[in-house]
């Protein structure tokens, strides 16, 4: 049998260790795909809406739109957070709209807030934001996913990058509470190259 040595490759000499058991021993740090690409590159973003004041409780009113208008990237979204004020319990019932075209949430334009989750980079967006307000509408598109917020109260809902938006795509969220509160909805992502 013949003995192999792992030995540092920068010239120290140091040699790897082995365990009784016979294991390398190691030593590893994991970050999430989005922390790495917040540090290297910083294009992970985070997209809110503030606080939306909903009174219409008998239908949905959109509150949030997001297209990548960039057919050379990819947007990631890595969570989704809804929050919602009140004083006693209640809930928002939450839908996931797949590339919706028209409705008063996309023709109005109200810009969301999109700011670098690296707070030092200075990394443009690639894609269309839009915050919504009580009864602005989605009229079409498909739902692809719903859940429901308790009030007073937040949801978060981990995508870890599933959730993926190629050039021209895009998704609206929708909501119904079950009486008039405050919500606001913050959208964590990443870009990179197709």
């Amino acid at each position: 049998m013949s003995r192999v040595e792992l030995i540092d490759g920068t010239g120290t000499g140091k040699r790897a260790k082995v365990d009784s058991n016979n294991r390398l021993e190691t030593f590893a740090v994991s970050e999430s795909r989005m922390a790495d690409i917040s540090v290297r590159d910083g294009k992970s973003f985070i997209l809110t809406s503030d606080f939306i004041n909903l009174t219409t409780t008998g239908s949905f009113s959109g509150v949030f739109y997001l297209k990548n208008t960039d057919a050379t990237k990819v947007i990631y979204v890595d969570k989704i957070r809804i929050c919602g004020t009140g004083t006693s319990m209640g809930y928002v019932q939450c839908k996931l709209i797949k590339n919706p075209t028209t409705g008063t949430l996309i023709s109005d334009q109200t810009d969301a807030i999109v700011v670098p989750a690296n707070l030092g980079a200075n990394t443009d967006f690639v894609g269309t934001v839009y915050k919504g307000a009580d009864a602005k509408t989605v009229t079409d598109g498909t739902q692809f996913s719903q859940f429901t917020v308790h009030l007073p109260g937040h949801t978060i809902q981990e995508y870890d990058g599933a959730l993926i938006l190629t050039g021209g795509t895009s998704f609206a969220i929708e909501v119904k509470p079950s009486y008039a509160t405050e919500l606001c909805i913050e959208v964590q992502c990443w870009i990179e190259d197709k």
